[in-house]
């Protein structure tokens, strides 16, 4: 038994009988229970029992029974071998998020077998690219990195870029590359429009520790949705701006918002007259931010945008201007959308406006006769 011997020996379990346990787990445990808990197996409650070096040896037999009965070998037609895989896998991506003194080769075992499942099918949620992730950076934390470490941490990233890869994934591509003390990050701007050239240029600059956190900002900009952010949205993105600074942001938004005003109301060589698509995505999540600005001066910004964004017909980044000065803390935003409502004369513009207004009068306790004084008092 795991315990009898966990008690008797403070070393790793042989390997001999830790391979026992493990096809054993494989063979007579339950082949399939979502959602999947440790604890809901008998193999599962002595690895959380062991202790940690004896967990580590448990891993590393998972982990080859893994690499010998690979998705490859099988298909979905036989479902009994498909559930014990997804079985086993589930049981090894769960024990990872245990601290556990791995070993180097240990760490660039995981890596080299996780970036052979580029082949199989559903590559991304069988490769336990997140765990293995989390993984590497504790075991960097104390440890440096070796030339073997940073290779077969190389080819993991090389195996994810060869996939269609998604916000979540180029995500973990960041961490990992960050991790392997890789400086020049990838930013998600594509190249053509006049601000975000520039945005590229002066990010590219700026310290590692800056230009990872602007890159994950972007990066969680290009997955707006909808007319308005939800709360989880932005709190996500308020953790990447406290690394970038609160000041520091809102000067890169008033040094490029101009640069869009540009490209849009001038016909400027080697330009656009009108947004890449990702560029308008993440420019409109950038916008949206500028709700938890108090700076006059950002108002007046957005206010120039959604006048340029209107009369180009750039319409998801002008009502993010409309919705972001409704949800100023000052009064600047209110009377900036005032103004609007008298320069913008379409209708959908206008009704974006009137419920803009509407939200930041109900927040500032601005009653409708005011609201028509605002133009005047401007």
């Amino acid at each position: 038994m795991l315990n009898t011997i966990k008690s008797t020996y403070p070393v790793p379990l042989p390997r001999t009988e830790v391979k026992v346990l493990v096809e054993e787990f494989a063979r007579q445990e339950k082949q399939r229970l979502y959602p999947f808990e440790l604890q809901n197996f008998r193999l599962g409650v002595r690895f959380q029992n062991a202790e940690p070096q004896a967990q580590r040896v448990i891993v590393m037999a998972m982990l080859a029974w893994l690499d010998q009965h690979s998705l490859k070998s099988y298909g979905h037609q036989d479902q009994n071998a498909w559930q014990m895989g997804w079985k086993m896998r589930e049981a090894f991506l769960h024990m990872l998020q245990f601290k556990i003194p791995f070993q180097e080769q240990d760490v660039i075992t995981m890596l080299n077998w996780s970036a052979s499942q580029s082949s199989t099918s559903a590559y991304v949620y069988f490769s336990g690219v997140p765990q293995i992730i989390k993984v590497v950076g504790n075991y960097l934390k104390n440890n440096s990195i070796s030339a073997e470490l940073r290779k077969a941490a190389e080819r993991l990233i090389e195996s994810i870029e060869a996939e269609s890869t998604n916000v979540e994934i180029r995500r973990w591509l960041l961490h990992l590359k960050e991790l392997t003390g890789e400086t020049e990050v990838s930013l998600p701007l594509a190249a053509g429009d006049l601000w975000a050239d520039t945005a590229l240029k002066e990010i590219y600059s700026l310290d590692s520790r800056t230009r990872a956190a602007w890159a994950e900002l972007l990066l969680h900009c290009s997955r707006v949705k909808g007319s308005m952010p939800t709360s989880k949205w932005l709190n996500l993105a308020y953790q990447y701006i406290d690394t970038i600074g609160n000041l520091n942001f809102f000067i890169k938004l008033l040094h490029w918002f101009p640069l869009v005003d540009k490209q849009l109301m001038t016909n400027r060589r080697g330009y656009h007259p009108s947004l890449l698509p990702v560029n308008a995505d993440i420019l409109k999540g950038l916008v949206w931010l500028c709700s938890q600005a108090d700076d006059p001066e950002i108002a007046r910004a957005l206010a120039t945008l959604a006048v340029s964004s209107h009369r180009t017909k750039t319409t998801k980044v002008g009502n993010a201007c409309f919705w972001a000065l409704g949800n100023m803390s000052n009064f600047e935003g209110f009377a900036q959308l005032s103004l609007l409502r008298l320069d913008i004369k379409t209708n959908p513009a206008r009704k974006n406006i009137a419920r803009a207004l509407e939200s930041a009068s109900k927040r500032l306790g601005v009653t409708a006769n005011e609201i028509e004084e605002v133009p005047e008092m401007a």
